[in-house]
C-alpha cells in the first residue's frame, strides 16, 4: 500500500488550528509524559515549526523496546522530529489515555505499540478523523483506520524457532511453551506459527504452555514451577521471546538441568550471547533498532505525503551459531557505527521493500 501525498497540507492545517492553542498543548504533553517517558528529539516546535512532532506509545519498556527506543531516537535527531515517548505497562486502558492525550496535544502522527490487538478502536478512529496519522509498530491493531502497519511475520518467526526445536529434539520429546501477553498479536501469530510445526510432529507433545507476560523473572517462576511439576520429561523449552527464554534458563540452571535447549526470538543482547555459549539453540533476530527506526521513517514520510509503502514487513533471520557473531556486532559490540549507518540503511530498507535487511549472513537484499 502506497500512501497519497497529502500529509503536507493536512500538517499546515493543523498547525494552523493548534496556533491559539500552543501553550495548552505543551502542559498537555507535560501529563502525557507522566505516564510513561519523557520526550526525547529535535527541540522545540514553537521556536522552529519544521519539527514533526510524533507521539509514541508502547506496551512496555522491554528489552526490545529500549533497542529500538535507541533506532528511533537515532532517526529523529537525523531528520528534525521531535518524539513524545510513552510506556503503558502492559495495561490497555493507559494507553488508551495516552493515545487520546496524544491527539489532544496535536501531534503530526502517532505511533502505538499496542498492548492488545484488540484494542483502541476509537482512538484509532479519532485519530483519522482528525487527520493524524496512526500507525501500529511490531505489534498489530485489528481496526481497518490504520494509516500504516509495519510488522515482523510473527507465524514465520513461530514456525522458525519450533523448527529448530524439533531439529535438535530429532522430531521426539515433550517441550514447555512460554508465551507472551495473552491476546497480543505477537502471542496469536508466533503461537500459530508453533502449531504449525507442531502438527508436522506428532511424537513432539506440549506438556505445558502459559504466558510470562515476555518478562524475564515472571518466566523463572514459571520454569520453577514446570520444572517441579514434570522433572525429567521436559526436553525443550520454545519461549515467545529472549527475555523468557532466558528466565528458562536460570530456573533450570538452578535446578542442575543444563541439558535441556532452548529456543527464543528477538535477538536481544543477551539472546545473542545465549545462542553463542550454546545455551540457546537459536534465535530469530528481531532487531528492535531497525525495526522501531522503519517504522518512524514510514511516519515520518506519511506527515511530509511523501510516497511510502504504508504496511511493509519485516521477516526475521534465524540466528545459529553460524551467525551470531555478526549480529552480535550489530546489537553489541560495534552498536555506535551500526547507528551511525542506521539512518542510510533505514531508508534504502524502505526502498527495496526488506526493512529487517541489516546484512546478516544468510540475508539477501532485494533490489528497488
Amino acid at each position: 500500500m502506497i500512501a497519497e501525498s497529502s500529509g503536507s497540507n493536512r500538517k499546515r492545517a493543523r498547525q494552523q488550528q493548534m496556533t491559539l492553542t500552543t501553550k495548552f498543548g505543551a502542559i498537555a504533553a507535560a501529563g502525557v509524559l507522566g505516564l510513561g517517558l519523557t520526550a526525547c528529539g529535535a527541540g522545540d516546535t514553537e521556536a522552529n515549526s519544521d519539527t514533526t512532532r510524533i507521539g509514541v506509545t508502547v506496551y512496555d519498556m522491554s528489552s526490545f523496546i529500549t533497542e529500538g527506543k535507541e533506532g528511533m531516537d537515532t532517526y529523529a535527531k537525523a531528520k528534525n522530529i521531535e518524539l513524545v515517548w510513552n510506556s503503558a505497562n502492559n495495561d490497555v486502558s493507559t494507553q488508551a489515555s495516552q493515545v487520546d492525550s496524544l491527539i489532544n496535544q496535536g501531534v503530526d502522527a502517532i505511533i502505538v505499540v499496542p498492548v492488545q490487538a484488540d484494542s483502541l478502536g476509537p482512538q484509532v478512529a479519532s485519530a483519522k478523523e482528525k487527520g493524524i496519522p496512526l500507525l501500529a509498530v511490531n505489534a498489530a491493531l485489528e481496526t481497518p483506520d490504520l494509516a500504516g502497519n509495519v510488522q515482523p511475520d510473527d507465524v514465520a518467526a513461530g514456525e522458525q524457532e519450533m523448527q529448530m526445536m524439533a531439529d535438535r529434539l530429532g522430531g521426539r520429546g515433550n517441550i514447555v511453551v512460554l508465551q507472551g501477553p495473552l491476546g497480543g498479536s505477537g502471542e496469536i501469530n508466533r503461537g500459530k506459527g508453533i502449531d504449525n510445526v507442531l502438527a508436522k510432529y506428532p511424537d513432539i507433545k506440549v506438556l505445558a504452555k502459559d504466558t510470562a507476560n515476555w518478562k524475564r523473572d515472571e518466566a523463572v517462576n514459571k520454569m520453577k514451577n514446570w520444572i517441579s511439576s514434570f522433572g525429567p520429561q521436559i526436553n525443550g523449552v520454545v519461549a515467545q521471546n529472549d527475555d523468557m527464554g532466558l528466565g528458562a534458563l536460570q530456573a533450570l540452571k538452578e535446578a542442575g538441568r543444563t541439558d535441556v535447549p532452548i529456543v527464543g526470538i528477538d535477538g536481544i543482547e543477551d539472546g545473542l550471547n545465549a545462542v553463542k555459549s550454546g545455551e540457546f539453540i537459536g534465535t530469530s533476530l528481531q532487531n528492535g533498532t531497525v525495526e522501531l527506526s522503519a517504522g518512524l521513517a514510514v511516519a515520518d514520510a506519511l506527515v511530509k505525503g511523501e510516497d511510502v509503502k504504508t504496511d511493509p514487513v519485516y521477516v526475521m533471520p534465524a540466528i545459529t551459531k553460524d551467525n551470531v557473531d555478526v549480529a552480535i556486532q550489530h546489537v553489541v559490540t560495534e552498536r555506535g557505527k551500526f547507528l551511525e549507518g542506521l539512518v542510510e540503511l533505514t531508508e534504502k530498507n524502505l526502498e527495496t521493500g526488506d526493512i529487517a535487511y541489516e546484512g546478516i549472513p544468510g540475508q539477501e537484499q532485494p533490489q528497488p
